[in-house]
């Protein structure tokens, strides 16, 4: 039986705790990998710098990592992040607080279902936190998948202003 065959039940989405950084780093890597975006094992440096931001900021991120039954043990096959924002309060308008997911991956082996299922893990837990939105710029590829889930186009594109800063 492929990857792609393995039932719903095989399959699980739990949130990401400390531990989990390099699974979910590993998971990024074979992503990008699988994706042809670099070569296998290029940029040594990115499981440390991974880790330095895992540290960091999975404070107020909430990351979600679905895994796939293979053999006798559970394997990592997609994650979903998405950022806690919380807007400034205004006078006659408090503070909101909203969510930016930023990244969904998953293996060209998960299962049929897991994009679904992490993004769904994640609406539920905006619902639960009270968040007023979640906001996200897809993929040319991926916007059709978000609007099957319900989210629609807010606007025009996104605008950004490079600061220079760190490089970019």
């Amino acid at each position: 039986m492929s990857a792609a065959e393995v039932p719903d039940a095989e399959v699980r989405v739990r949130r990401a705790g400390t531990t989990d950084g390099d699974a979910v780093a590993a998971l990024r890597r074979a992503w990008v990998e699988q994706r042809g975006r670099i070569a296998p094992g290029a940029d040594p440096g990115f499981e440390h710098g991974f880790a330095t931001w895992w540290r960091a900021e999975l404070s107020h991120h909430a990351v979600w990592v679905a895994e796939a039954m293979h053999g006798a043990q559970w394997r990592a096959v997609g994650s979903l992040d998405v950022a806690e924002v919380a807007a400034m309060p205004a006078p006659g308008r408090p503070g909101e607080r909203w969510g930016y997911v930023g990244s969904l991956v998953a293996l060209g082996a998960a299962p049929r279902g897991v994009p679904r299922r992490l993004l769904g893990a994640a609406v539920t837990h905006a619902r639960e936190r009270g968040l007023v939105r979640l906001v996200l710029r897809p993929s040319a590829s991926g916007a059709a998948f978000y609007r099957a889930a319900g989210f629609r186009p807010a606007g025009e594109e996104m605008m950004v202003l490079s600061t220079g800063g760190g490089g970019a």
